[in-house]
């Protein structure tokens, strides 16, 4: 045997090598891809109930956010009025105070 019958032999045995590793990792590439889509199928399938959980919560505050919007509102409208009811009554009372004021300063003043 010569030697290029032997490096004939041992290129044919590293390239038989490299073709069974490269089998492998191509084995190995479709194994993980599976796990992946197995792994994306899984986390998709647990986060549709959490949106769909999150979705109501949102829509459970937005309802006592308008509540709270609508409490505010009526707190407003009778500070409002109470501001109004003691203008109206304070106006009278003033004038009344003034003209007693002026009344005992004149018979002070007598």
């Amino acid at each position: 045997m010569d030697v290029a019958g032997m490096l004939d032999i041992a290129l044919t045995a590293v390239a038989i090598v490299l073709a069974l590793a490269a089998l492998h990792a191509v084995r190995v590439f479709v194994t993980a891809a599976r796990n992946l889509a197995a792994a994306v199928e899984e986390m998709r399938a647990a986060l549709v109930p959490l949106i769909a959980k999150t979705d109501v919560t949102v829509d459970a505050i937005n309802a006592e956010l308008l509540r709270i919007d609508a409490i505010v509102s009526q707190a407003e409208e009778v500070g409002e009025a109470v501001s109004s009811a003691s203008d109206f009554i304070r106006s009278p009372v003033n004038t009344a105070a003034q003209k007693l004021a002026q009344l005992a300063r004149a018979i002070r003043n007598r």
